[in-house]
């Protein structure tokens, strides 16, 4: 394994002599195995590490434990340690992984330009790779998404980017590398662990195939041709980008096939938000067609709280910082589900008789999923007060406070998106009530 960590790094010219690296280290045995490497090669090429760790927090002890493994380890290896708890994921109830992983990258930048470093180590395998390009696969990406994760972008570097998983497991335990297991690695909750637990697995069974490698695969050759596709894009993007009012002109869209149309639009995308996230094809289909009328001023709504203006033939990206008031309330009867096109969200009640719940629902609870009214009031941390307040008080931005949902049980306000559950629906001795998870997922037109 060894051998192709130094081949990557090498390829790809990661590590230059008289660098400063930061390497951020979680404590699992793909991070370790990185600062293993890192150590070694130290030996080969002259360089400086700084090793950076999250404590998120959000195991309790077995966070504190992952700390004190990177911290004895670089102790052991005279490096200098830099650490970070978080104490604010836990009330999360949506999105975690993404404000985490937000969060986390905050911080290894936050330590790069504190320390003077050149670059930032991160311990994404080929498996990581390869349940990335499946997850955007069933997302509904466009080809930009079958890249995957690339090996170097901007000042991150990624040394295992050639080794699987299973090369690492066998290299830690053969070098008698300590590390520790997340458990919440083990639980098919979140899309990626779904991935590798479940669909994986189940395709090397039934097609006698080594999916991870066939998949990795793929995103070498996608990210190959990416970069002719790049510098022909880069072309039409002089030709339809105005940097001084940072717009496309529609014309040129509209004399563009509909795929160099869509790159652009993605380009675009990127280049307004700052990452290739959530745009999906859907998204360039109907800004493609929102584009065919240039008469006016419109507007069309997109994921990130953007929205596309389309003004005399100019197409801009900006934020939504207005939106029209929406009112909107629906029955819900649980368990089940509920789109809500008003807000963009599909909300969930599901019986959690044996994991982590949200609240307690009686078996004839007339539950209303809705938003904000005006002279609601809501009984949380121990105080009744106007839920305006409340918002207030979180710190919820006004522009999005009129598209939570509130789960209203027979005229009580039971739970608010942002907050949390009410004190008067938390606990109860009542055998006839029973709890219930709520979760929320994004509808991807919206």
């Amino acid at each position: 394994m060894y051998a192709k960590f130094v081949k990557t790094v090498q390829k790809y010219q990661m590590i230059n002599p008289g660098e400063k690296v930061v390497v951020g280290v979680s404590g699992g045995p793909d991070s370790m195995a990185l600062l293993f490497c890192l150590l070694k090669y130290r030996e080969e090429v002259d360089f400086s590490l700084e090793v950076v760790h999250v404590n998120h927090g959000l195991r309790g002890r077995e966070s504190d434990l992952d700390e004190e493994l990177v911290l004895d380890f670089t102790r052991k290896y005279g490096i200098n340690f830099h650490v970070k708890k978080l104490d604010d994921l836990k009330d999360l109830r949506e999105n975690l992984q993404a404000v985490a992983r937000q969060k986390r990258y905050e911080f290894f930048y936050e330590v790069l330009e504190k320390t003077g470093a050149d670059k930032i180590a991160l311990a994404h395998t080929a498996s990581d790779v390869a349940e990335t390009v499946m997850m955007n696969i069933l997302r509904g990406a466009g080809t930009e998404g079958l890249c995957g994760i690339w090996p170097v972008r901007d000042r991150i570097i990624r040394p295992l980017y050639t080794v699987f998983r299973r090369e690492v497991m066998s290299f830690v335990e053969r070098k008698n590398i300590p590390y520790r297991v997340d458990s919440s690695n083990l639980v098919p909750k979140y899309l990626r662990n779904k991935v590798r637990l479940k669909l994986f697995p189940f395709i090397n069974e039934e097609f006698a195939t080594d999916i991870e490698e066939r998949l990795f695969n793929l995103a070498l050759i996608k990210q190959e041709e990416n970069q002719v596709l790049d510098n022909y894009l880069n072309k039409l993007w002089q030709e339809a980008f105005v940097k001084e009012g940072q717009y496309l002109k529609v014309p040129v869209l509209q004399n563009l096939s509909r795929a160099e149309a869509g790159l652009l639009l993605r380009k675009f995308w990127e280049q307004a938000t700052g990452s290739k996230r959530d745009l999906y094809q859907e998204h360039i289909e109907n800004l493609l067609a929102f584009c065919n009328d240039i008469k006016g001023t419109r507007y069309f709504l997109l994921p990130r709280g953007m929205r596309a203006k389309l003004s005399y033939g100019k197409l801009f990206l900006e934020k939504n910082l207005w939106q029209p008031k929406v009112s909107f309330g629906y029955e819900l009867i649980p368990p089940g589900s509920l789109e809500i096109p008003e807000a963009g969200k599909k909300i969930t009640l599901t019986p959690a008789f044996n994991g982590k719940f949200d609240l307690f629902l009686a078996k004839s609870s007339g539950v209303i999923v809705r938003n904000r009214r005006p002279g609601d009031r809501f009984t949380f941390r121990g105080h009744t007060k106007k839920l305006k307040e409340w918002l207030i008080e979180q710190k919820i931005p006004r522009d999005i406070r009129d598209r939570l949902l509130i789960i209203e049980v027979n005229g009580q306000i039971a739970w608010v998106e942002g907050l949390g559950t009410g004190d008067l629906f938390k606990n109860s001795k009542d055998s006839d009530l029973i709890p219930f998870a709520v979760n929320l997922e994004l509808l991807k037109s919206c």
